[in-house]
């Protein structure tokens, strides 16, 4: 988490205005709050065992004209936070997602990976990883879907998507900032679990909750 604040700190500073950061700390056993709070962001416990929940909950805290969600293994390019306020000032977009991502690191078994799953977002046309858009959208669509267990940042889009062609708005990937995101889940499992263990894989895309807190909750080291 330092290195992903370190990056918003970054991109704060080239967007040259305040930005308010929310933490979910999500009964995190190391020192998560306490970092947070530290360097100036304001933290909101939630201990349920769901993404969408635990992003809804930042959500709720937010008073900013925008809002954009990142992971705390992601880190977002310096430009970041200024191509989300150049694109949203515009009044075309309803909001949308980044379309550049980078891995902390790459081996055969990532890219195959990527290369797998990567036609599925363009079959729907939503960039994900880091979402953003307004508060009074993200409430029009009943921000994430707190049913879903897997796939709620896809499901989000979607919706999003919607919302914005029936307001005349696009949504819009961005590719001028990117994000780079932890490899962790492949250090975890290893680089070819989503071929050595398909069955988990179809149980948590089944939207499988036990299958799913497998994957994102129980404690390996």
């Amino acid at each position: 988490m330092p290195a992903c604040l370190d990056a918003i700190e970054r991109a704060q500073q080239q967007l040259g205005e305040a930005v308010e950061v929310i933490v979910v700390d999500n009964a995190s056993r190391d020192r998560t709050a306490a970092v947070a709070i530290e360097r100036g962001a304001k933290v909101v416990l939630d201990e349920r065992k769901c993404l969408s929940a635990i992003r809804n909950a930042g959500a709720a805290q937010a008073t900013g004209k925008y809002l954009a969600f990142i992971d705390a293994d992601s880190i977002m390019s310096d430009n970041m936070l200024a191509e989300i306020k150049r694109i949203m000032d515009s009044g075309r977009y309803v909001g949308g997602g980044v379309s550049r991502v980078w891995s902390d690191r790459v081996s055969l078994g990532i890219l195959c990976s990527v290369i797998v799953f990567s036609p599925v977002l363009l079959w729907y046309g939503v960039a994900a990883v880091m979402f953003y858009t307004t508060p009074e959208a993200f409430r029009a669509i009943g921000g994430f879907n707190e049913n879903l267990y897997a796939a709620e940042d896809l499901d989000f889009g979607v919706r999003l998507k919607l919302l914005g062609k029936t307001r005349g708005q696009r949504y819009k990937g961005i590719w001028r900032a990117w994000v780079t995101t932890s490899a962790r889940k492949f250090d975890e499992f290893g680089d070819w679990f989503l071929f050595r263990r398909i069955r988990m894989v179809l149980r948590i895309i089944r939207n499988d909750r036990e299958s799913a807190n497998e994957y994102w909750y129980r404690p390996r080291r």
